[in-house]
């Protein structure tokens, strides 16, 4: 049986996340990435280390499993970000970074795959680990479900990670129920009819349209969805007009809509259906809605909770439910499952997700492994 201290995880984590952190690579175009990943696991003896649609699965198996596999899931996609720190490992991708954590979320997956090839002696059940590509942006958790991510071993319960400048180091966050927002992303396209800006009358004026639906959709949704069913609609990016005295005939708009409830959803969605029909019925232009990309909720599993508090102890802590969306909500939509949050705010490190300065202590990582290592085995994990 091999064991690791807590300073040799530490070390183990910090040269790999700063190995990761220098090659950021986004969607499913990750081939550095994945050969980081490959090189690291061919060295731990599994008995699987397969790509699993542009992912990679890593299965450990039990000489006699009691029960169904476990299964862990980390994410590998980086953001097209330009880096604004100054460390010697900073980003070598210009315009890319990873800014979301995900190289701690691989290494720590990394070192939970020592871990387990360390103990395999103690396993009453197989082990899967995920790493996952295009979280950020293509939904990747659903093609590696559709590839068979969770079958063979059956996989009964999933976990997954996420470092979380909004809770303290050392601390884990998680909740029974809707933790996370679902994300339904759409474009829209407003077709109107050119005019000089002298005659306004002879054209279809899509500016015009498109101001009255931001205004009015945002409006209808707080009078159609009920005060307790949150729902938040974002219009992030608008672009028409070229020239200054011509009406435009076309504008465009990208945003999302989030809640934590399908139905919500669904009814939302409605809302900013009939708010763009309106406002061709008004203005004489033709409009169209495409939901381009949908994320489900992440709604955590009471038993799965139950078993990351017992695992975290004293580190635990019960948080409300936040806005932002994450595809690991594919995968408890499979199996029953949790995500949680692991801390990493310290006096030096406070910026938030998504920043160009983003950074954590890898000390974080210790707790999240912690939670995983007790998952799988029980008992008290380090020595």
């Amino acid at each position: 049986m091999r064991m690791y201290s807590s300073d040799e995880r530490l070390r183990w984590m910090t040269a790999d996340r700063r190995a990761l952190h220098r090659i950021p690579e986004s969607g499913y175009d990750l081939p550095q990435t994945r050969a980081y990943l490959v090189s690291q696991l061919a060295l731990l003896g599994a008995d699987e280390v397969k790509p699993c649609d542009e992912g990679i699965r890593v299965v450990f198996r039990a000489n006699a499993p009691v029960k169904d596999a476990i299964a862990l899931r980390a994410d590998m996609d980086a953001l097209c970000i330009p880096e604004e720190t100054e460390h010697d490992f900073r980003s070598e991708h210009p315009g890319m970074m990873h800014a979301c954590g995900h190289d701690g979320h691989m290494a720590a997956m990394l070192m939970v795959a020592r871990i387990v090839a360390g103990r395999r002696g103690e396993l009453d059940r197989d082990v899967v680990l995920l790493f996952q590509p295009a979280e950020e942006s293509l939904g990747g958790a659903k093609r590696m479900i559709d590839a068979g991510a969770l079958d063979n071993p059956r996989v009964g319960e999933v976990y997954g990670m996420h470092i979380m400048p909004s809770l303290p180091l050392g601390t884990i966050g998680c909740r029974t129920g809707a933790m996370m927002a679902a994300v339904d992303t759409w474009e829209i396209e407003i077709a109107g009819r050119a005019a000089h800006g002298a005659t306004p009358q002879l054209g279809c004026d899509a500016i015009m349209a498109m101001a009255s639906f931001i205004v009015d959709a945002q409006a209808a949704v707080t009078r159609r969805i009920g005060p307790l069913e949150p729902a938040v609609l974002t219009v992030g990016s608008v672009e028409s007009g070229k020239v200054y005295n011509v009406i435009s005939e076309h504008a465009s708009l990208r945003g999302n809509l989030r809640t934590y409830d399908s139905e919500v959803s669904r009814r939302a969605l409605e809302v900013v259906s009939d708010a763009l029909a309106a406002v061709d019925g008004l203005y004489g232009t033709r409009s169209e809605l495409r939901v381009i990309q949908s994320y489900p909720a992440v709604v955590n599993d009471a038993d799965c909770v139950s078993r990351v508090r017992a695992c975290a102890g004293e580190a635990y802590r019960e948080i409300d439910p936040v806005a932002i969306s994450e595809d690991f909500s594919e995968f408890e939509r499979a199996v029953p499952g949790a995500y949680f949050f692991c801390g990493c705010r310290d006096s030096a490190h406070t910026e938030q997700l998504h920043s160009q300065r983003f950074d954590f202590d890898e000390r974080a990582l210790l707790t999240g492994v912690g939670v995983f290592e007790k998952l799988i085995f029980g008992g008290e994990g380090t020595r």
